[in-house]
């Protein structure tokens, strides 16, 4: 059987011949398409289009009608409709949604899970999470098809990730695992439903509590005034004022910080780990030493208010802002002769001096943006006074411990 290439038009198809008996048929591919669009003429004179392509490594084919009853926009655009259908993982031929638990589990979380779930609802530090989890303890597992794992082999999955690692670890990994599976079958439209996740129970979490006493406080400071490192003094200094996460302070820009007003004078945070925006409003102490640091800055308003090149010249992050501080902060905790504060802990004494300080829980989320505070999901907007006030009371309370001696 011939084969030819045309830019496929009206003029162009019906000036077509039809081949020799000997030649029985030939096909014609669409120059003009990138769907799979091709014409097959028989000797007897029939030209008939039809969609092309490779699924799942198997050539397919699909007829999608005759060229004396359609137009050739008509063809390309049902050529495109089953085209997209192949990339959700429908097979175009009709032959039914695909059974994706006959997929290994590596090629279904790379060609299904994460293009269409992960990219598309997750943040980049979540789909991160879920590519390390896969590479170190999801591996032995990779070449494994979906159907052929079983709930005994996921428990002891489960049991072996919290000796090697910890408990935490193990319960995000079967999370992670039973996401994948739930999502195969609904997928698949996959009946019976099959998921060996189901029943296995994740172990008990013990929700983290430690945040900055009193008693430390002032022995904190005192290591802080000591800190030759002064982007690094900034950012704990900030952490402390904010209540944000680590993640949201070192990748705020200066366009996001509002200083012309000090009564009025806010961070605006696009993205949190919550999925929202986040609007905070600074306290007397934020907003001087932010106003500090712009000027340090040269007067910058555009730009990483902690970008990296600052500290280290010898290493730049590809995001263009500081990445952690690790080193800082370990040298900062045995200065102070503390023991197990993470730089998340920070957060946790900011909500914490404001819970003291009686703070309800809907002024609290306010200020945290945190998602869990069920008055925060119904009211879309606040006024940013009382929040100001909680957020300035507990400032003041915690830097209390910065004057004494």
């Amino acid at each position: 059987m011939q084969t030819r290439r045309i830019n496929f038009t009206e003029k162009a198809i019906a000036a077509i011949e039809a081949p020799s008996q000997q030649e029985n048929k030939i096909t014609y591919y669409d120059e003009g398409s990138k769907d799979g669009l091709m014409l097959v003429v028989t000797y007897g004179g029939a030209k008939t289009y039809y969609f092309y392509m490779k699924f799942k490594g198997r050539p397919i084919q699909k007829k999608i009608g005759r060229a004396c009853d359609m137009k050739v926009v008509e063809a390309r655009a049902k050529a495109h409709e089953l085209r997209e259908m192949a990339n959700q993982g429908d097979n175009p031929t009709g032959g039914g949604k695909e059974d994706y638990l006959k997929m290994t589990l590596k090629e279904f979380y790379e060609t299904q899970y994460k293009p269409r779930h992960s990219l598309v609802h997750k943040q980049p530090k979540s789909i991160q999470k879920d590519d390390c989890m896969m590479r170190n303890n999801l591996k032995q597992y990779h070449l494994t098809k979906m159907a052929d794992i079983t709930r005994a082999e996921v428990e002891r999955l489960h049991a072996d990730t919290v000796k090697k690692t910890s408990l935490y670890t193990a319960n995000r990994v079967i999370t992670l695992l039973k996401h994948m599976y739930r999502l195969a079958c609904e997928w698949g439209d996959r009946k019976p439903y099959y998921n060996p996740v189901d029943g296995v129970k994740k172990l008990k979490e013990k929700s983290r509590e430690r945040f900055l006493q009193p008693e430390e406080l002032q022995r904190f400071f005192t290591a802080l005034r000591e800190e030759p490192n002064e982007q690094f003094r900034n950012f704990v200094l900030l952490a402390l004022f904010l209540g944000q996460r680590r993640s949201n302070i070192l990748s705020m820009r200066w366009e996001n910080v509002m200083l012309t007003d000090k009564e009025n004078a806010n961070v605006y945070f696009p993205i949190t780990k919550n999925g929202e925006s986040q609007r905070i409003p600074l306290s007397e102490q934020a907003y001087e030493l932010l106003k500090h640091m712009q000027e340090q800055s040269e007067g910058a308003t555009k730009g990483w208010v902690f970008p990296s090149a600052t500290y280290s010249d010898k290493r730049k992050s590809k995001s263009g802002h500081v990445e952690d501080f690790h080193r800082p902060w370990y040298a900062l905790l045995k200065r102070a002769d503390i023991e197990d504060l993470r730089i998340h802990d920070l957060r946790r004494t900011f909500g914490s001096y404001q819970a003291m300080l009686g703070v309800g829980d809907f002024i609290l989320g306010k200020a945290l943006g945190d998602k869990t505070f069920a008055a925060v999901k119904v009211y879309a907007r606040l006024n940013m006074d009382p929040v100001r006030d909680s957020i300035q009371r507990a400032t003041d309370k915690m830097m209390g411990f910065f004057s004494e001696k």
